[in-house]
């Protein structure tokens, strides 16, 4: 049976994330995929305003080959990433089997939501961690069957949950609209644009396990996803 593990690391410990690492208030999200080899991770969102500064600093990043913007939707930006290297983080992802489903970080941290196929190869990547110094901090370990039965099988994260709790308990989505967005924000610490980001793949996730689960399958994730 498969498993599904989540955990942080350090900004300052990925080296991916070391490179993407930007000022505050900039949210990014990077797109599922199973690790092979240094071309992993090519594809990532950005949420924020200052698109320009961002892209400085990753491309003076020695790790970052090339950053080519490919399209703009609202607050976001969808960029392809070639990179000059892997990080230990990711080829122990890809050596033990694992499948990125879900990664999203910031300035100071990145979460992590991978699927094993069981839990010997779960093992296997923790002791490579262990073995290679990769500090990453565990947060939960579930089946996919668990997940169902506690009520997470729109697949939100916490965070997600938490938005999108609060815009429906404050009326966001009410008819007349009782709540902005920059009210909201405040609330959870964050910028509108990274609440707006949530609110929006949140509702992503539930419409699409609830709509086209049938003909995707119970963990199927496209477009914008994470955070």
């Amino acid at each position: 049976m498969s498993v599904i593990v989540e955990f942080t690391i350090s900004t300052d410990e990925f080296l991916f994330g070391t490179a993407l690492a930007t000022a505050e208030g900039m949210e990014l999200t990077l797109e599922r995929v199973v690790p092979t080899d240094a071309g992993v991770l090519p594809f990532l969102w950005a949420t924020g305003a200052n698109f320009e500064a961002f892209e400085r600093h990753v491309l003076e990043d020695p790790n970052v080959e090339r950053l080519t913007s490919l399209d703009r939707v609202r607050d976001s930006v969808l960029y392809r990433i070639e990179w000059n290297g892997i990080d230990d983080l990711i080829s122990g992802i890809g050596e033990t089997d694992g499948t990125i489903l879900e990664v999203r970080g910031n300035s100071d941290k990145w979460a992590f939501r991978v699927r094993f196929p069981d839990h010997n190869t779960l093992a296997n990547f923790y002791n490579y961690c262990s073995d290679n110094d990769v500090p990453m901090h565990l947060q939960r370990v579930y089946t996919l069957t668990k997940a169902f039965d506690q009520g997470h099988q729109f697949g939100l994260t916490p965070e997600q949950r938490e938005a999108l709790v609060l815009a429906v308990q404050r009326g966001y989505f009410a008819s007349p609209r009782q709540a902005t967005l920059a009210e909201l924000a405040p609330e959870l610490g964050i910028s509108q644009q990274a609440l707006s980001m949530r609110v929006r793949r949140a509702n992503e996730k539930v419409l699409r396990h609830t709509l086209l689960r049938s003909e995707e399958g119970p963990e199927s994730s496209h477009g914008v996803d994470l955070s």
